[in-house]
């Protein structure tokens, strides 16, 4: 018996959460969405290892980048613009801004 009262419950619950979305007059609302990822920056040193121009991305062992607190590793990341790439070779040191939106990490500016 408690677990069809349980099924009822979970049953509206569910049914008020589809109606909850539309308005008398049939019109959807928006509900409600989590605040944005805030977007962070770091800076970081590293020793290009792979570039690959057609997909606009860059392989970089790199330090420790502060702001992102990323331990020192190599990795591949997309760059903001493939022109980036250009004046770029294997085994060039260079400096770099990274941000993180949250989910994916972009080059900003490498030097």
């Amino acid at each position: 018996m408690k677990k069809l009262i349980w099924i009822a419950l979970l049953a509206a619950v569910g049914a008020e959460s589809a109606f909850a979305q539309q308005e008398s007059g049939g019109q959807h609302t928006m509900l409600a969405q989590a605040p944005a990822a805030t977007q962070k920056t770091g800076k970081g040193t590293g020793l290009i290892q792979q570039i690959d121009r057609e997909k606009g991305a860059v392989t970089i062992k790199h330090g420790p980048i502060q702001g992102l607190d990323m331990s020192a590793m190599t990795m591949s990341f997309p760059v903001k613009d493939k022109a980036m790439l250009a004046n770029l070779q294997p085994l060039q040191k260079v400096d770099f801004e990274l941000t993180y939106d949250g989910k994916d990490y972009l080059i900003t500016e490498i030097k």
